[in-house]
Protein backbone atom coordinates (compact mmCIF):
# COMPACT_ATOMS: atom_id res chain seq x y z
CA UNK A 1 0.00 0.00 0.00
CA UNK A 2 1.12 3.92 -0.99
CA UNK A 3 2.40 5.41 2.36
CA UNK A 4 0.36 8.18 1.33
CA UNK A 5 -3.58 8.28 0.06
CA UNK A 6 -3.66 10.76 -1.86
CA UNK A 7 -0.10 12.62 -3.78
CA UNK A 8 0.73 15.13 -1.59
CA UNK A 9 2.89 17.41 -4.60
CA UNK A 10 1.38 17.18 -8.02
CA UNK A 11 -0.81 14.92 -9.83
CA UNK A 12 -4.15 15.22 -7.33
CA UNK A 13 -7.19 17.56 -7.63
CA UNK A 14 -6.38 18.57 -3.73
CA UNK A 15 -2.39 18.36 -4.12
CA UNK A 16 -0.29 21.56 -3.96
CA UNK A 17 0.10 21.45 -7.95
CA UNK A 18 -3.20 19.45 -9.22
CA UNK A 19 -4.15 18.71 -12.88
CA UNK A 20 -5.72 21.94 -14.50
CA UNK A 21 -8.82 21.26 -15.79
CA UNK A 22 -9.30 24.21 -17.24
CA UNK A 23 -8.81 27.99 -17.72
CA UNK A 24 -11.19 29.07 -15.01
CA UNK A 25 -9.81 26.42 -12.88
CA UNK A 26 -6.37 27.64 -12.53
CA UNK A 27 -8.30 30.88 -11.95
CA UNK A 28 -9.40 29.53 -9.27
CA UNK A 29 -6.19 28.20 -7.61
CA UNK A 30 -4.17 31.50 -8.13
CA UNK A 31 -6.53 33.68 -6.79
CA UNK A 32 -4.75 32.81 -3.28
CA UNK A 33 -0.92 33.03 -4.28
CA UNK A 34 -2.14 36.15 -6.41
CA UNK A 35 -2.71 38.10 -3.74
CA UNK A 36 -0.57 37.09 -1.46
CA UNK A 37 1.82 38.01 -4.50
CA UNK A 38 0.48 41.53 -4.78
CA UNK A 39 0.35 41.69 -0.72
CA UNK A 40 4.54 41.39 -1.00
CA UNK A 41 4.57 43.68 -4.26
CA UNK A 42 2.93 46.54 -2.12
CA UNK A 43 5.26 45.81 0.65
CA UNK A 44 8.37 46.17 -1.37
CA UNK A 45 7.72 49.06 -2.86
CA UNK A 46 6.45 50.66 -0.19
CA UNK A 47 10.04 50.65 0.94
CA UNK A 48 11.34 52.00 -1.55
CA UNK A 49 9.33 54.61 -1.59
CA UNK A 50 9.21 55.45 1.91
CA UNK A 51 12.60 53.59 3.26
CA UNK A 52 10.08 51.75 5.55
CA UNK A 53 8.16 48.52 5.60
CA UNK A 54 6.35 49.27 8.82
CA UNK A 55 2.35 49.53 9.15
CA UNK A 56 0.62 52.71 9.31
CA UNK A 57 -1.09 53.70 12.63
CA UNK A 58 -4.51 53.51 10.90
CA UNK A 59 -3.06 49.37 10.18
CA UNK A 60 -2.15 49.36 13.67
CA UNK A 61 -5.50 50.60 14.88
CA UNK A 62 -7.43 48.59 12.95
CA UNK A 63 -5.70 44.97 13.90
CA UNK A 64 -5.86 45.62 17.16
CA UNK A 65 -9.65 46.75 16.91
CA UNK A 66 -10.24 43.44 15.11
CA UNK A 67 -8.07 41.63 17.72
CA UNK A 68 -11.01 42.35 20.37
CA UNK A 69 -13.28 39.72 20.57
CA UNK A 70 -16.18 42.16 21.02
CA UNK A 71 -15.05 44.33 18.22
CA UNK A 72 -15.51 41.30 15.80
CA UNK A 73 -18.61 40.19 17.44
CA UNK A 74 -19.98 43.74 17.05
CA UNK A 75 -18.94 43.65 12.70
CA UNK A 76 -20.19 40.65 12.45
CA UNK A 77 -23.28 41.87 13.75
CA UNK A 78 -23.22 44.31 11.41
CA UNK A 79 -22.54 41.83 8.36
CA UNK A 80 -25.54 39.87 9.70
CA UNK A 81 -28.34 42.69 9.98
CA UNK A 82 -26.72 43.99 6.45
CA UNK A 83 -27.91 40.63 5.10
CA UNK A 84 -31.24 41.11 6.57
CA UNK A 85 -31.70 44.32 4.89
CA UNK A 86 -30.13 42.52 1.62
CA UNK A 87 -32.98 39.83 1.63
CA UNK A 88 -35.60 42.61 2.86
CA UNK A 89 -34.64 44.54 -0.70
CA UNK A 90 -34.53 41.77 -2.68
CA UNK A 91 -38.06 40.80 -1.62
CA UNK A 92 -39.28 43.65 -3.00
CA UNK A 93 -37.51 43.03 -6.23
CA UNK A 94 -38.96 42.15 -9.31
CA UNK A 95 -38.11 38.17 -9.81
CA UNK A 96 -35.71 38.86 -12.38
CA UNK A 97 -33.79 41.06 -10.71
CA UNK A 98 -29.82 40.15 -11.22
CA UNK A 99 -29.44 40.44 -7.03
CA UNK A 100 -31.91 36.98 -6.91
CA UNK A 101 -29.10 35.35 -7.86
CA UNK A 102 -27.55 35.53 -4.36
CA UNK A 103 -30.17 35.56 -1.95
CA UNK A 104 -29.84 31.94 -1.22
CA UNK A 105 -26.28 32.82 -0.65
CA UNK A 106 -27.14 36.04 1.06
CA UNK A 107 -29.42 34.36 3.49
CA UNK A 108 -26.72 31.04 4.30
CA UNK A 109 -24.29 34.24 5.49
CA UNK A 110 -26.88 35.37 7.79
CA UNK A 111 -27.35 32.66 9.48
CA UNK A 112 -23.79 31.03 9.66
CA UNK A 113 -22.84 34.55 11.11
CA UNK A 114 -25.60 34.16 13.48
CA UNK A 115 -24.54 30.63 14.60
CA UNK A 116 -21.19 31.67 14.90
CA UNK A 117 -21.67 34.61 17.12
CA UNK A 118 -23.84 32.77 19.34
CA UNK A 119 -21.42 29.70 19.70
CA UNK A 120 -18.52 32.75 20.75
CA UNK A 121 -21.34 33.41 23.11
CA UNK A 122 -20.00 31.20 25.87
CA UNK A 123 -19.45 32.75 28.89
CA UNK A 124 -20.20 36.48 27.93
CA UNK A 125 -22.29 36.15 31.12
CA UNK A 126 -19.78 35.66 33.52
CA UNK A 127 -18.57 39.83 33.75
CA UNK A 128 -22.32 40.46 34.20
CA UNK A 129 -22.38 37.90 37.19
CA UNK A 130 -19.83 39.98 39.98
CA UNK A 131 -21.63 43.30 38.47
CA UNK A 132 -25.12 41.61 39.73
CA UNK A 133 -23.38 41.57 43.55
CA UNK A 134 -22.25 45.07 43.46
CA UNK A 135 -25.44 46.08 42.24
CA UNK A 136 -27.35 44.04 44.59
CA UNK A 137 -24.70 45.39 47.61
CA UNK A 138 -25.42 49.19 46.56
CA UNK A 139 -29.37 48.15 46.76
CA UNK A 140 -29.75 49.21 42.95
CA UNK A 141 -32.69 47.30 41.86
CA UNK A 142 -32.52 48.77 38.33
CA UNK A 143 -29.07 47.65 37.47
CA UNK A 144 -29.76 44.31 39.46
CA UNK A 145 -32.76 43.72 37.28
CA UNK A 146 -30.93 44.76 34.19
CA UNK A 147 -28.33 42.25 34.85
CA UNK A 148 -30.33 39.19 35.91
CA UNK A 149 -32.37 39.41 32.84
CA UNK A 150 -29.53 39.58 30.70
CA UNK A 151 -27.97 36.98 32.57
CA UNK A 152 -30.96 34.65 32.15
CA UNK A 153 -30.97 35.77 28.26
CA UNK A 154 -27.53 34.71 28.02
CA UNK A 155 -27.32 31.47 29.82
CA UNK A 156 -30.98 30.39 27.68
CA UNK A 157 -29.56 31.35 24.42
CA UNK A 158 -26.57 28.50 25.29
CA UNK A 159 -29.85 26.38 25.89
CA UNK A 160 -31.10 27.73 22.38
CA UNK A 161 -27.48 26.25 21.08
CA UNK A 162 -27.28 23.01 22.77
CA UNK A 163 -31.41 22.40 21.60
CA UNK A 164 -29.93 23.13 17.74
CA UNK A 165 -27.13 21.12 17.99
CA UNK A 166 -29.19 17.73 19.44
CA UNK A 167 -27.67 17.85 22.84
CA UNK A 168 -30.71 18.97 24.86
CA UNK A 169 -34.44 17.73 23.70
CA UNK A 170 -37.92 19.95 25.22
CA UNK A 171 -41.05 18.14 24.24
CA UNK A 172 -42.92 21.41 24.54
CA UNK A 173 -40.61 23.46 22.76
CA UNK A 174 -38.83 23.27 19.03
CA UNK A 175 -35.60 25.15 19.02
CA UNK A 176 -37.04 28.12 17.35
CA UNK A 177 -40.16 28.70 19.99
CA UNK A 178 -37.17 28.74 22.53
CA UNK A 179 -34.95 31.02 20.87
CA UNK A 180 -38.44 33.56 20.07
CA UNK A 181 -39.10 33.15 23.53
CA UNK A 182 -35.76 34.15 25.06
CA UNK A 183 -35.66 37.18 22.95
CA UNK A 184 -38.43 38.64 25.07
CA UNK A 185 -35.87 38.76 27.68
CA UNK A 186 -33.55 40.44 25.53
CA UNK A 187 -35.97 43.02 24.88
CA UNK A 188 -37.04 43.35 28.36
CA UNK A 189 -32.94 43.96 29.31
CA UNK A 190 -33.15 46.65 26.40
CA UNK A 191 -35.76 48.59 28.50
CA UNK A 192 -33.90 48.37 31.48
CA UNK A 193 -31.12 49.97 29.98
CA UNK A 194 -32.89 52.87 28.30
CA UNK A 195 -33.94 53.51 31.88
CA UNK A 196 -30.41 53.53 33.54
CA UNK A 197 -28.83 56.02 30.68
CA UNK A 198 -31.73 58.43 31.62
CA UNK A 199 -31.17 58.05 35.09
CA UNK A 200 -27.72 58.55 34.81
CA UNK A 201 -28.31 61.68 32.44
CA UNK A 202 -30.19 62.88 34.87
CA UNK A 203 -27.75 61.94 37.63
CA UNK A 204 -25.43 64.12 35.36
CA UNK A 205 -27.74 67.17 34.74
CA UNK A 206 -28.45 67.47 38.62
CA UNK A 207 -25.01 67.58 39.55
CA UNK A 208 -24.06 70.40 36.52
CA UNK A 209 -26.93 72.24 37.98
CA UNK A 210 -25.32 72.35 41.47
CA UNK A 211 -22.03 73.06 39.86
CA UNK A 212 -20.46 70.36 41.23
CA UNK A 213 -16.62 69.30 41.47
CA UNK A 214 -16.95 66.52 39.87
CA UNK A 215 -18.85 67.34 37.02
CA UNK A 216 -17.25 71.55 37.00
CA UNK A 217 -14.09 71.68 38.95
CA UNK A 218 -12.41 71.99 35.65
CA UNK A 219 -12.37 71.66 31.87
CA UNK A 220 -11.69 68.27 31.97
CA UNK A 221 -14.37 67.45 34.19
CA UNK A 222 -16.85 69.50 32.35
CA UNK A 223 -15.59 67.47 29.12
CA UNK A 224 -16.12 64.48 30.78
CA UNK A 225 -19.37 65.14 32.09
CA UNK A 226 -20.72 66.39 29.01
CA UNK A 227 -19.34 63.18 26.59
CA UNK A 228 -20.83 61.17 29.03
CA UNK A 229 -24.49 62.56 28.38
CA UNK A 230 -23.50 62.48 25.40
CA UNK A 231 -22.71 58.85 25.30
CA UNK A 232 -25.74 57.96 27.25
CA UNK A 233 -27.83 59.68 24.64
CA UNK A 234 -26.11 57.61 21.85
CA UNK A 235 -26.94 54.33 23.74
CA UNK A 236 -30.55 55.28 24.11
CA UNK A 237 -30.69 55.24 20.29
CA UNK A 238 -29.23 52.33 20.59
CA UNK A 239 -31.49 50.32 22.52
CA UNK A 240 -34.58 51.77 20.98
CA UNK A 241 -33.48 50.46 17.52
CA UNK A 242 -32.62 46.85 19.28
CA UNK A 243 -35.75 47.25 21.08
CA UNK A 244 -37.52 47.48 17.27
CA UNK A 245 -35.31 44.53 15.94
CA UNK A 246 -35.66 41.95 18.66
CA UNK A 247 -39.63 43.23 18.45
CA UNK A 248 -39.73 41.72 14.84
CA UNK A 249 -37.24 38.90 15.52
CA UNK A 250 -39.09 37.48 18.22
CA UNK A 251 -42.06 37.33 16.12
CA UNK A 252 -44.04 39.75 18.34
CA UNK A 253 -44.84 42.60 15.71
CA UNK A 254 -43.24 42.25 12.60
CA UNK A 255 -41.89 44.66 10.30
CA UNK A 256 -39.87 44.69 7.19
CA UNK A 257 -36.21 42.92 6.84
CA UNK A 258 -35.07 46.01 4.90
CA UNK A 259 -34.96 48.65 7.21
CA UNK A 260 -35.04 46.30 10.29
CA UNK A 261 -31.55 45.38 8.90
CA UNK A 262 -30.59 48.52 8.56
CA UNK A 263 -31.47 49.09 12.73
CA UNK A 264 -29.79 46.19 13.48
CA UNK A 265 -26.28 47.80 11.12
CA UNK A 266 -26.56 51.43 12.95
CA UNK A 267 -27.14 49.86 16.12
CA UNK A 268 -23.95 47.33 16.05
CA UNK A 269 -21.58 50.03 14.59
CA UNK A 270 -22.75 52.35 17.68
CA UNK A 271 -21.49 49.15 19.17
CA UNK A 272 -18.23 48.67 17.62
CA UNK A 273 -17.59 52.36 17.76
CA UNK A 274 -16.97 52.07 21.51
CA UNK A 275 -14.14 49.16 20.92
CA UNK A 276 -12.74 51.75 18.30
Amino acid sequence: MPFFNTPPIMGHMESYLPPIASAAHGKQLLTGPALVVLAAAYQVLKKRITGSNSASELYKHIWKFLGKSEARDKVGRMAQYGCRALQGILAHMSKDFVGQAYKPAIAEMQTSLAWARRTHRWGKEMPHIPALGDAISRGDALEATQRCILITFLVQDHIYWLLKMGFLKFTQYTPAQWHRRNLRFIIASHVCNFAICVRDIKRIQAKQEKSDPSVAENTQAVAKANQDIKDNKMMMVRYVLTFIQMLHASGIKQFDDWYIGIMGVVSAGIDASKQW
